[in-house]
């Protein structure tokens, strides 16, 4: 049994590659998916813990962007409940408040109150990866993946992996960047399913299993130029 835990690297909501053909149906395991697109670090980590005590087997955690903020009180569908917070810039500013249907947030009592009382420091990828490390334990063994490198103010510290905890060698976005043939347009509207082409589906799914049966993955090779 494998839970997996993340933004829209795993919605199964996001994009329209059939089911059977997503990475995360194609790990031999039953999966149990807990992913929504624009999510952040925070919500993800609430899943992980708020059903960690029935929880066994293989865990996934998928790291979104440290410097997303994810309002899941707003109720809004996917990215509209997302802002992106960017070094030097006041979030007032936010180009993703800007959405469809988002301009009022900025006054919106219920956004500062929340900001105020979850998000006194940054590292919120340094929390996740201790806590997810702490109790790899009580797993067969915990697979923890970030997005970016995060070279800046939300750099987290090094962290060792272990037989219980793995933080995977690779970054996602690498392999969703390198899949688009010209120079990468921050505006450009990814219309895949989770980020990936069919081709890298299938060996990201690959990855993982070598990975949870400690194998070698120094062949993989993902595809890159496809659109």
């Amino acid at each position: 049994m494998i839970s997996i835990f993340g933004d829209s690297y795993v919605d199964p909501c996001s994009g329209s590659l059939q089911q059977d053909k997503r990475w995360y149906n194609n790990l031999d395991e039953p999966t149990f998916v807990y992913g929504l697109a624009g999510s952040s670090i925070d919500w993800s980590l609430d899943n992980f813990i708020n059903g960690h005590v029935e929880r066994t087997g293989k865990i996934i955690f998928i790291e979104s962007i440290p410097r997303r903020f994810h309002f899941e009180f707003l109720k809004t569908p996917k990215h509209d409940a997302a802002v992106m917070w960017e070094n030097g810039r006041s979030w007032e500013n936010d180009k993703w408040l800007s959405q469809p249907g988002m301009e009022y947030v900025q006054q919106h009592k219920m956004f500062i109150k929340h900001f105020h009382h979850n998000y006194k420091d940054y590292h919120k990828a340094t929390k996740a990866r201790c806590v997810l490390k702490s109790l790899s334990v009580h797993y067969d063994k915990v697979l923890y993946f970030s997005t970016s490198k995060n070279d800046n103010l939300y750099r987290t510290p090094y962290i060792q992996s272990n037989d219980k905890f793995e933080i995977a060698d690779i970054m996602l976005m690498d392999i969703s960047r390198g899949e688009i043939k010209s120079d990468y347009d921050p505006e450009f509207r990814d219309r895949r399913s989770n980020h990936f082409s069919e081709p890298n589906h299938e060996i990201f799914s690959t990855y993982i299993k070598r990975r949870f049966n400690n194998e070698s993955t120094e062949d993989l090779i993902f595809e890159k130029n496809l659109i």
